[in-house]
């Protein structure tokens, strides 16, 4: 949990300089190689946001079966925002793993997405999740709110004392 909550605090530096602005439901952004250790060392984070889904990609310089990655999916205001969904991925007996996160400004809790999809391919040197946006935490004065119409994303790499992290993508929803 501490590390989930370091990720957060971090992600918000990024969030607070380098933000772009939303102008399609889909895009990239680089991150320069050799930044990392080349088993974490993302070089591209590729999101597209869906109406029903969101795909969050990155392609890692030299993936292996070691180390985790963590995907933000933010709310359109605040640094942290009220409201965000966190995704961790890892390596378990050579299987994907991914667990759930419901976070607001100061904790996140583990909970359950309904048909969160994860891909691990060391091949394509690539880790993507797909999750349903009704998995995105809504207000509590309003659970049925629809997803929010601007995300921003951004991703983590990790490996022991190491991280790497991309810039942070907004985009609407579409």
């Amino acid at each position: 949990m501490r590390r989930v909550l370091l990720g957060l605090l971090l992600g918000g530096l990024i969030a607070a300089t380098t933000s772009t602005a939303a102008v399609a439901e889909r895009g990239s952004v680089a991150d320069d190689s050799g930044g990392a250790p080349a088993v974490i060392d993302i070089t591209k984070l590729t999101v597209k946001n869906r109406d029903v889904r969101v795909l969050m990609q990155v392609q890692v310089r030299d993936l292996q079966d070691r180390g985790r990655f963590q995907f933000y999916y933010w709310g359109p205001g605040g640094q942290p925002p009220a409201h965000s969904a966190l995704v961790v991925v890892r390596l378990k007996d050579g299987e994907p793993v991914a667990s759930f996160w419901k976070c607001g400004r100061e904790d996140c809790d583990r909970t359950e997405c309904d048909e969160l999809l994860v891909e691990w391919d060391q091949d394509a040197d690539v880790v993507s999740v797909s999750l349903r946006q009704d998995c995105f935490p809504r207000p509590h004065s309003d659970p049925d709110a629809p997803a929010p119409a601007v995300g921003r994303f951004f991703a983590y790499g990790l490996i022991g004392d190491h991280q790497d992290g991309t810039h942070l993508l907004t985009l609407d929803r579409g």
